[in-house]
């Protein structure tokens, strides 16, 4: 009965922390402003080992999918298949786009790989620059 037990604890954890991946660039979008956070964009392609990398072990941490879940609107988005605008570029992949409401870049793409406790540094950095824009804003009006 105890590894019963404990084993649907493990299995409904595994479930709730995983990443809120929107379907589209475009349902992210509409979610960024409806919620009023920036978008987290990956660009990943289908044979990239360091995409995979990324996914299994960098955006499995359960930090960062608390931290992505709580500050953005998340979207994988597939260079093979497209459906993102133009402007979504990176020679090299994967790639993270931090992308404001309005479509803005909150700051340059991030390329590469980056172990958990980087990329939550990155993630923290825009979260702020996102924050701190919005203050901006809001005072000018």
């Amino acid at each position: 009965m105890k590894k019963v037990l404990f084993t649907l604890l493990i299995l409904s954890t595994a479930l709730f922390s995983e990443i809120k991946w929107q379907s589209s660039y475009e349902t992210a979008i509409k979610k960024a402003r409806q919620l009023d956070r920036p978008v987290l964009a990956v660009l990943v392609s289908k044979h990239c080992r360091w995409c995979k990398k990324l996914e299994q072990r960098t955006l499995a941490d359960p930090k960062i999918e608390e931290f992505i879940n709580t500050h953005f609107v998340p979207v994988i988005l597939v260079r093979e298949e497209g459906g993102y605008p133009d402007y979504i570029k990176s020679r090299y992949v994967p790639a993270t786009f931090y992308i404001t409401p309005q479509e803005k870049f909150l700051m340059k793409p991030v390329a590469g790989y980056w172990e958990p406790y980087d990329y939550m540094s990155d993630l923290e950095l825009a979260d702020r620059i996102f924050k701190k824009t919005k203050s901006r804003t809001a005072r000018q009006k």
